[in-house]
């Protein structure tokens, strides 16, 4: 008798330790954050305080492999610099363009679009599939006046002829030279930054 109370006490305590729950978080704006990214939405912060009040002028080059790259951003103007740098990218109403943001203070920012190049696949010329994602640059001090301070790469996938797919692997991080794997091996770019005035 012993044997068999101790039996299903031994069980009914098995069953109460294997008994799991799951219950409701508050959702926090993090939570959206995969989301955001997945369609397309991107925001990189810069911690600006030490330049705080300094002059900049925002730079945008553009790289087309096999080209001479370009000022694509077509203007060119100072603006104070605040606390705290925000470059974002956010779809537009269709593929071929990307609107990127600089937002320097709260009061001063400049949007407008990017230009985007369909990826080429060999044989497949009626293929136009846009896919571009953003990465940072690595930031080496010290910063010179005049020259161009990279911030975010905003650059095109490419299609590998030996899986048959589109990739954008590798680095997370670009180095300012310009010499990491992925600017080798995407066909077009954008380098997104600040220059000194």
């Amino acid at each position: 008798m012993k044997k068999s109370i101790l039996s299903i006490i031994l069980a009914v305590a098995a069953l109460t330790a294997t008994a799991q729950e799951i219950k409701m978080n508050e959702t926090s704006i993090n939570d959206y954050l995969p989301l955001l990214k997945a369609k397309g939405y991107s925001v990189f912060s810069f911690d600006t305080k030490e330049f705080k009040d300094a002059l900049v002028e925002p730079v945008i080059m553009e790289y087309v492999k096999g080209e001479e790259p370009r000022n694509a951003l077509e203007i060119s103007w100072t603006v104070s610099m605040g606390e705290k740098l925000l470059i974002g990218f956010a779809p537009s109403d269709n593929d071929s363009t990307v609107i990127f943001n600089f937002q320097f203070t709260e009061s001063i920012h400049i949007d407008s679009r990017l230009l985007l190049k369909p990826i080429e696949v060999p044989g497949q010329p009626e293929e136009r599939d846009y896919k571009y994602e953003p990465r940072p640059f690595k930031l080496v001090a010290p910063f010179e006046k005049e020259k161009i301070i990279p911030l975010v790469l905003y650059a095109s996938y490419w299609y590998e002829a030996e899986t048959g797919a589109y990739r954008f692997c590798g680095d997370g991080s670009i180095k300012p030279d310009l010499s990491s794997d992925v600017v080798k091996e995407t066909p077009h770019f954008y380098v997104l930054g600040i220059r000194l005035k």
